[in-house]
């Protein structure tokens, strides 16, 4: 979106910026909206332009793996955790760029798997990470995983690479009153569509296909893998941080080889 449409679109949202503390940048900052039907993917922070969804995942990560109530921005000063973030060029990979123990990745297919396009930036598929086994204390993806033509795969391999206790902080759409519709049939080689196509918009690839929208069954199949999950859903309390109209996923690893079926 250029810039002068994204100050048009500020400016016709005025009344609904809002005054705050960006729990990314930890600035005092305003939240600015540019689309008040969609306020989780917007209100942006002034200073690091994170939106309200990036916050709300940042809010889960510093209550449940940080155990703070600081701001990113602080913990690397603190704290030695071992952090993959499955985006790259967000307020997050800005605010820890210089953080010894964070990695992130982007995912092409021109590209080798594992290969380390920059520091600390590598490329990587989800159905088949490159990582050794426990290897970080947090995952964090972001509507990712509807995207992913393999999801129960992708998910295998977080719960692979997260330490015994570690979570996977994550988001996508779900219905919790109902089962996950299936959009597309990836059973064989190429894709069936069951559904009429529906794309979402990537920064980095354009539109990309989703293949599903999940429903309350993902936690089953999350609990069957080893994890224990609970969703955070936004509060009140939260417009200090900017988070609006959002949810997200932690899930934390407490069965640590799945197939001994026994939970610790």
């Amino acid at each position: 979106m250029k810039l002068i449409d994204v100050a048009k679109k500020a400016l016709k949202n005025f009344g609904y910026h809002k005054l705050g503390k960006c729990n990314i940048c930890g600035n005092i900052t305003i939240f600015v909206c540019i689309d008040s039907n969609n306020a989780r993917n917007n209100m942006y922070c002034l200073f690091c332009r994170s939106s309200s969804r990036k916050r709300h995942v940042i809010k889960v990560l510093l209550k449940e793996v940080i155990k703070t109530d600081s701001t990113l921005a602080n913990i690397f000063k603190t704290q030695e955790i071992n952090i993959y973030n499955a985006d790259v060029n967000d307020a997050i990979s800005q605010v820890l760029q210089n953080y010894p123990l964070y990695t992130c990745s982007s995912f092409s297919p021109d590209i080798k798997p594992g290969t380390e396009i920059r520091k600390g930036v590598f490329c990587q598929d989800l159905e088949n990470l490159t990582f050794a086994n426990e290897s970080f204390d947090a995952v964090m993806t972001e509507d990712v995983f509807e995207h992913v033509r393999h999801h129960e795969k992708g998910f295998r391999e977080v719960h692979r690479i997260l330490k015994l206790g570690g979570y996977h902080i994550f988001t996508i759409p779900c219905n919790f009153d109902q089962t996950t519709i299936v959009r597309v049939d990836t059973s064989g080689e190429k894709d069936v569509h069951i559904l009429p196509p529906e794309y979402h918009g990537d920064k980095i690839r354009g539109q990309i296909l989703a293949y599903r929208t999940f429903g309350i069954d993902i936690f089953d199949f999350l609990k069957s893998i080893g994890f224990q999950t609970r969703v955070d859903f936004s509060s009140y309390l939260d417009k200090d941080m900017g988070i609006f109209d959002s949810y997200v996923f932690c899930s934390q690893k407490v069965l640590n080889n799945i197939n001994e079926g026994i939970w610790q």
